[in-house]
């Protein structure tokens, strides 16, 4: 007769997985970088309960705020960038899992204006094509 292995009656516990908070636990950072080389970007970012203002960004700066996920993990952020021939307005932090874990690396998400387009940082630390800028003119 075999004999059976005895259970472990002690559950091992969960740790957690890399690049993967418990967003209301955590501290978040959003940065917005002008990277526009020869153009100054406006920036408007705002959530529910906080409006940052208006910043303007001169090429090579960046604007960063940080903030910890609420209690029910709704916290969002959402930004409207504009330059001189185009303007974006999208979410430049939301508490999805799957937005968290691929794209906010050490719980920074980094954003990055150019010509072309808006880029996000993946969470390898790879600027990710987002989106291309609306048109003004």
């Amino acid at each position: 007769m075999a004999k059976k292995k005895a259970k472990n009656k002690s559950p091992t516990p969960k740790l957690s997985v890399p690049n993967n908070p418990v967003v209301m636990f955590e501290r978040f950072t959003v940065e917005i970088h002008n990277d526009l080389r020869m153009f100054i970007l406006d920036s408007h970012c705002y959530s529910k309960d906080d409006d940052l203002g208006l910043h303007i960004l001169f090429p090579d700066e960046k604007q960063d705020w940080s903030f910890k996920g609420n209690w029910i993990a709704t916290t969002s952020f959402h930004c409207r960038l504009e330059w001189e021939v185009g303007y974006l307005e999208f979410d430049s932090f939301k508490s999805a899992p799957d937005f968290v874990t691929n794209y906010c690396g050490n719980q920074t998400c980094i954003w990055s204006a150019r010509q072309d387009g808006v880029y996000l940082n993946n969470a390898a630390g790879e600027q990710v094509f987002y989106n291309y800028w609306e048109m003004i003119r």
